[in-house]
């Protein structure tokens, strides 16, 4: 989908200082935006990243092709549970037992797949790309960036800490610590494709944290954040300490 971000610009500068000091695109970024047709614009006209702006010119730079898309998904049938959308992002509710990617039997009746057909629904030529994911049987917030400025910056932002995602599990038994924190490796079990578990050496790096909400008969509801995410890091970690989610 076709995205071209506009702006007014307010003091003198070249362009390509501007493009880093006041949009804080990244060198690859601007190389990016350089390279495609019509990419950076002043006043209508194409111009280079040693052009002079003066206050006043109108800026446009082009953060997607018109011809972006993510070809290789089939539209999927239900419909989206939207948060917010705007020309950037979607942001939308997913369901327990809905995936987030196509993959591993599941080609069509995924959350992309919904994503992608509501873009089309609009008239939008989209490539699906989330902002990080959910397993299968968590619902809860995800992310999908409409062009790649966007999802680079997103990424950014998860990397430097500044988007963070936290959970809320309710696990078996009385959770002792008001808060702690669980740092076990995870691998594959043996044979086993999508089943994990702890170990001590020779797994990926796991570290999970938790704070106690509330503590009922039976079971203790937690606020939880990830470091790291592995596949099924919350239910292995919590399985491990001998406090499995509840009905897990």
């Amino acid at each position: 989908m076709e995205r071209i971000l506009r702006q007014v610009v307010t003091e003198e500068m070249r362009l390509g200082d501007y493009l880093s000091k006041i949009l804080h695109l990244t060198r690859k970024e601007i190389s990016q935006v350089k390279f495609r047709e019509q990419g950076i614009r002043v006043n209508g006209v194409q111009e280079s990243v040693t052009y002079r702006l003066l206050a006043g010119d109108i800026l446009e730079i082009k953060l997607e092709e018109k011809e972006v898309s993510s070809n290789q998904l089939l539209p999927g049938s239900d419909e989206l549970d939207i948060l917010w959308e705007d020309k950037d992002i979607l942001v939308v509710n997913k369901p327990a037992g809905l995936v987030v990617h196509p993959a591993h039997g599941h080609f069509q009746d995924t959350l992309a797949n919904q994503v992608l057909a509501h873009a089309q629904k609009q008239g939008e030529n989209l490539r699906v790309r989330a902002v990080g994911r959910l397993d299968k049987d968590t619902s809860g917030i995800v992310i999908f960036a409409k062009n790649q400025l966007t999802a680079a910056r997103l990424g950014r932002q998860r990397e430097q800490g500044v988007l963070q995602k936290s959970y809320l599990a309710i696990v078996s038994g009385k959770v002792e610590q008001d808060s702690g924190m669980i740092s076990l490796p995870i691998r594959n079990q043996p044979g086993h494709l999508m089943k994990m578990e702890t170990v001590s050496e020779a797994g990926k790096t796991a570290v999970t944290q938790y704070q106690v909400l509330t503590r009922t008969d039976g079971c203790t509801w937690l606020k939880v954040h990830i470091q790291t995410g592995r596949t099924h890091q919350i239910r292995v970690h919590f399985s491990s300490i001998g406090h499995p989610l509840l009905g897990d």
